[in-house]
């Protein structure tokens, strides 16, 4: 399987504290039968836009490369590949412009997204219609647990249409964030409103590096093939930097 989302960079976000902490993640994501990780820490570390603590793209890459090693020289067997969780905030395309965003594997091809969960802008269609004109397709990161959605989810089918993909989290399926998220989970794979499930690990205790036991509920809904492809074969194509739509 290959986790398409996770904050597993030791000391960058809320993710691992230490490095130890994201050795325990790696160890974990590898017995649950993740070998490819995209490693996406929040843009803004505190994750409210803050200029004056912007995670710089160089950094990030290089915090990558180090915990590489340091898997390489535990022997556990994960790749670790760069990423980015970037919040729709206004200045999304100045920085695109000024390569101040990571996209999914350095590829310019993908980023990952985060809806506010209080609004959606007006300007959200334009935003999304100017990435694409620059070649980026954005993933709306876990919209099942995005208060919006939740009421009004025909916007998120809207973005959908306007050429995003989705990516649920995997515990969302198996109530690691209630009842509630867990149904409306359900209903978005449902209606083939879901393109990719990862697991936006930030720990080994409540936010763990796991996604067999949701692949198990995931099938039941859509089928083995369909839930294999949003763990493996579409993650895959996006880290490759293929067209999946």
């Amino acid at each position: 399987m290959i986790d398409l989302h996770a904050h597993i960079l030791p000391g960058i976000d809320d993710g691992p504290r230490t490095l130890e902490d994201a050795l325990e993640m790696a160890r974990l994501a590898v017995a649950d039968g993740i070998t490819t990780m995209v490693a996406t820490p929040h843009l803004f570390r505190r994750r409210t836009v803050d200029f004056r603590d912007v995670l710089r793209p160089n950094d990030l890459r290089q915090a990558v490369e180090r915990f590489n090693l340091e898997l390489a020289g535990e022997h556990i067997d994960l790749i670790v590949l760069p990423g980015c969780e970037i919040p729709l905030f206004a200045d999304i395309i100045k920085f695109f412009d000024e390569n101040r965003l990571v996209t999914i594997n350095d590829g310019q091809r993908y980023i990952c997204l985060e809806m506010p969960d209080s609004i959606i802008p007006p300007a959200t269609e334009d935003i999304i219609f100017q990435l694409s004109s620059r070649g980026i397709t954005p993933i709306i990161t876990h919209p099942e647990r995005n208060p919006i959605f939740y009421d009004m989810p025909q916007k998120l089918r809207r973005f959908i249409a306007l050429g995003c993909l989705a990516q649920i989290t995997a515990s969302s399926l198996i109530r690691g964030f209630g009842w509630g998220v867990s149904r409306f989970t359900k209903k978005l794979v449902r209606e083939g409103l879901v393109h990719i499930m990862a697991t936006d690990a930030h720990n080994v205790g409540k936010r763990p590096p796991l996604m067999g036991n949701a692949l198990k509920k995931l099938s039941k809904l859509v089928g083995e093939s369909r839930a294999w492809d949003m763990v493996a074969t579409t993650p895959e194509r996006l880290i490759q930097g293929e067209r999946v739509n």
